[in-house]
């Protein structure tokens, strides 16, 4: 038998670096090597690993050690053969194997953290077949601290940091769609370079009122998605579209002179919905049409950016959520019950149906607001009930669905365990429980929640047990149950490079 180690290199940036891969070789007759030959080849570039073929391959080396130079920028695997024969009479093996390149920051979960005296980022890059762990990547890549103050909060990715439409059409007004990162604490924000970390805009380039008026920035919850990302602050809430310039302005609503206290937000395709918890109502805010990019506040936001124009509150209103002309609503957006908290608002169905999940203090029970873009269905779709385990702790419950979700589906972590939201059915199904029952879920997160293809199915759980943090991947099937293919639950662990306690995750992909 021929065993060929597992091998995962760090794609070098500057110099190369060599690899030195040597098999290990078990024989029933004798342990004398002296009578084997060694050949070793190599996988053409664009061929699939899966599917190759000796013709496939390319002579690379010879002997039993494989000495291999991987060139700066390599970010493709390296399929390797082993062929190995038998001088005396012609027997013949073969044993394929791999050199995995772990590409920098990409892909990668990035892991903020919650430290004794201030915050780190993380990142597992790589794959379940190969990866990495740094606990403090501005360290490891930049040799640099933490660069914000305050409390974790958040941290959230976007491949498409951006409007792609008015980056084609309207590239004059300074659009652009580049991946980003951003960052939030208590008491900072910042946006990034994924690939980089280096810091596109800084707090003071972000929320311009507090940097103006010499204010301590006091943010209690942000949260970004489709449309754009919301920051609740103290005095108020502001909003900023997805256009890629993050600059948040005031959220207002329509016909009100009082600032709405919202406390809930979440985009589908078309819309997005908010959550009032002052009025006890839901919101909405269309998506932007390119007139709006044109002549509204992204036009403005453009012409700051650009140094223009100082910055100046235009407030972003907010409308009824109203209904469709000839279809009644199954529940009244005005009018929900104030015993009910919304936890958050997600997004399935490629977008077309918003869920607001909702609970009262000290229930079991959870109450789930469905809004649908579908012209054959009302604007307030559905309302359900739900009633959850009696373990179940809904004040420290996460939710999240994705696009690749068509059925109205769920997925909610609570203490160690994973559930499976069947609201047609009325049915809640754990489908993962963490091998430590001490253990609590902080936060779940698709890789992309608007993707239906395979990064809309994987799940990623930060997972914390005392003071120490554990990433969790898992490959989901179209059903909702865990896969059972092989890497379908991958434990992101290195007990040398351990995280802390784990605040908030989010995937990285360029």
């Amino acid at each position: 038998t021929i065993t060929i180690p597992e091998t995962k290199v760090r794609m070098p940036k500057e110099q190369p670096v060599e690899v030195v891969i040597t098999p290990e070789i078990s024989q029933t007759l004798g342990t004398q090597e002296s009578d084997l030959e060694f050949q070793w080849k190599k996988l053409k570039i664009g061929t699939d690993p899966r599917i190759s073929f000796m013709d496939d391959y390319e002579d690379l080396s010879v002997g039993k050690k494989c000495i291999l130079t991987i060139e700066p920028n390599r970010s493709e695997n390296i399929g390797l053969l082993l062929v190995v024969k038998d001088k005396k009479n012609g027997t013949t093996w073969y044993q394929k194997g791999q050199v995995n390149i772990i590409k920098p920051l990409n892909p990668c979960w990035f892991v903020l953290q919650e430290g004794t005296e201030k915050g780190a980022l993380g990142v597992v890059e790589g794959t379940p077949e190969g990866y990495y762990i740094f606990p403090d990547v501005f360290n490891s890549e930049a040799s640099k601290d933490f660069p914000l103050q305050g409390k974790p909060l958040s941290v959230y990715t976007r491949k498409n940091y951006g409007d792609s439409y008015a980056a084609q059409v309207l590239p004059f007004f300074g659009f652009t769609v580049k991946p980003g990162l951003v960052v939030v604490t208590d008491k900072d924000v910042s946006l990034f370079t994924p690939s980089t970390l280096t810091a596109r805009y800084k707090s003071d380039q972000i929320l311009y009122e507090f940097a103006a008026q010499g204010k301590s920035i006091g943010i209690s919850r942000y949260k970004m998605d489709r449309h754009g990302e919301m920051f609740v602050t103290p005095d108020k809430v502001y909003f900023s579209y997805m256009d890629g310039f993050c600059l948040p302005y005031t959220v207002k609503a329509a016909g009100q002179t009082d600032l709405p206290n919202i406390t809930a937000f979440g985009s589908g395709a078309s819309f997005s919905i908010f959550f009032d918890e002052s009025a006890h109502r839901f919101m909405r805010l269309d998506a932007l049409g390119m007139d709006d990019f044109m002549s509204g506040i992204p036009s403005r936001s453009s012409y700051i950016r650009m140094g223009w124009f100082p910055w100046q509150d235009n407030p972003i209103t907010l409308k009824p959520v109203g209904q469709n002309t000839t279809l009644t609503n199954n529940f009244d957006p005005d009018g929900v019950d104030e015993a009910l908290q919304v936890k958050d608002i997600v997004s399935g169905n490629n977008g077309n149906f918003l869920y607001a999940v909702a609970a009262s203090t000290g229930s079991n029970t959870l109450t789930v607001f469905k809004f649908s873009g579908l012209r054959a269905d009302p604007l307030c779709a559905a309302r359900y009930s739900v009633t959850l385990p009696a373990e179940a702790d809904l004040s420290a419950a996460r939710f999240a669905t994705s696009y690749a979700y068509t059925a109205n589906l769920l997925f909610m972590a609570s203490g160690n365990k994973l559930y499976r939201i069947d609201l047609d059915r009325n049915k809640v199904t754990e489908i993962y429980q963490y091998e430590d029952a001490a253990a609590s879920i902080a936060c779940i997160k698709f890789k992309e929640a608007e993707s239906a293809e395979e990064r809309g199915t994987t799940l990623g759980l930060g997972i914390n047990l005392q003071e120490k943090g554990t990433v969790v991947e898992l490959q989901l099937t179209q059903s909702g149950d865990v896969s059972r293919e092989e890497n379908s639950v991958c434990v992101y662990r290195d007990e040398t490079q351990s995280f802390a306690k784990i605040v908030d995750i989010a995937f990285n992909y360029e």
